[in-house]
Order: C-alpha cells, then structure tokens, then sequence
C-alpha cells in the first residue's frame, strides 16, 4: 500500500510476511520557549537540559517507532522555530506533515491563549492532519492552566490531549505513539472509504455498459 507519493516525506508501507511499514512527517509547533526542543531531546535521546536556548533553525531527527510485532512507523519529527518573526518560515514544514504535536506551557496563560492561532495556522496549511495537544512542564510546583481546561480545549477542537514533562520524561512516548497511531487510523479509513467509492463508480460504470449493450442487443432482434 502506498498513500501520497509527492515527496520524501510521503506515507509508505510495504507488506513482507504480515508486517506493515510506514514513513511519517511530524512537526513540532508552539509559542518560543514552551519545550518543543526539550521534549524532542528527550524522546530521541532520553536527555534534559536546562536553560536549553531558543531553537533559531528548524531541525529534523528520525527514530523507528514499533507499534505492535507487525506494525513499525519511521518518524521523521521537525522542531520548528516558535518565535511570531519565524512564523512564516514555520508555514513550509507542514507540507507532507502527516502529524502535529501543538505544544503549551502549563504555567504560561499566553501560550495557551495562542493555540487558536496555532490552529489557525495548521487548518490552512494542512487541514487532514492528526493533532495531539500537549501541556508541557508539568512537573513545576504551579500552573495556571487547568488540567480540565485543557481537555475541554482538545475535545471543542475535535484533537487528542496528553500533559508531558520534559525533564521527567513524562507522557512523552506516549505522546509520539497516540499521534502516530492516529494517523495510521485515519490513513485505514480513508483507504477503505476510497475502496468503497471506487467498487460504487465501477458498478456504475459497469451497470452503464451492460445497460448499453442490452439496447443494443434488442435493436438486432428489431431488425
């Protein structure tokens, strides 16, 4: 099975012995400064550093992730530059994305009031995209974002929710696993509803020429 083809970040997967591969595109967004580099750090290489500086330049890193014995997803994740200046530059690495972690800060109210530009900015670059919220630094003696009010935000958006701390290593697995086995959800629904129309145009299709040929054979027993 093959799934969008148009560059090096497509969706592909091969099947050899019952087992499937396939290739994804995730990108890390959010305000400056909530975590996506920390969080990324800590998911490759299981590392926290504190005081990490500011990402200037987006960054790529690939890491196998297996789902099941039968099932492997090549992730390749951009951590994209945050800052309103580097917004625009943000806009190119949605092409082929398959995935989006949108990412806050718990104990910062502006970038979480900012989520619906975020999401502004995925709908009109890439609006058949999964999207997991993540609440980051929870592991901070305060917060001023409700865990509920979080989750109220996800579920009015129609996106997964998960809270992550960076320096613990907390839910940041999971994170990456509940995106990316969205995506796979989606991509089997979509392929069986492409199936389902195709078999409908092709009945049709065929019922039009059968129907045609019943005329025809009626118009030589006419004559």
């Amino acid at each position: 099975m093959s799934i969008n083809r148009d560059s090096n970040f497509s969706t592909q997967s091969t099947e050899s012995k019952n087992k499937v591969f396939y290739k994804l595109k995730l990108i890390l967004i959010g305000d400056s400064g909530v975590g996506k580099t920390s969080l990324l750090r800590r998911y490759m290489d299981e590392a926290f550093l504190p005081n990490n500086p500011c990402t200037i330049n987006a960054d790529y890193k690939i890491k196998s992730l297996a789902l099941n014995p039968y099932t492997t997803a090549e992730l390749t994740i951009w951590d994209t530059c945050g800052q309103e200046r580097f917004r625009s530059i943000t806009r190119q690495y949605f092409k082929d994305a398959h995935g989006v972690i949108l990412m806050y800060d718990v104990s910062d109210k502006r970038s979480f009031g900012n989520l619906d530009i975020w999401l502004e900015e995925i709908k009109k670059n890439k609006d058949d995209v999964s999207i997991i919220l993540c609440g980051n630094k929870i592991d901070l003696n305060y917060r001023n974002i409700t865990y509920e009010e979080a989750e109220k935000f996800a579920k009015d958006n129609d996106i997964l929710y998960c809270e992550t701390s960076s320096k613990e290593g907390t839910n940041i697995e999971s994170a990456f696993e509940n995106v990316t086995k969205d995506i796979i959800d989606k991509m089997g629904r979509k392929t069986i509803i492409e199936k389902d129309f195709k078999n409908v145009s092709l009945n049709s299709s065929t019922r039009g020429v059968r129907g045609k040929e019943r005329k025809r054979e009626k118009e030589v027993k006419c004559c």
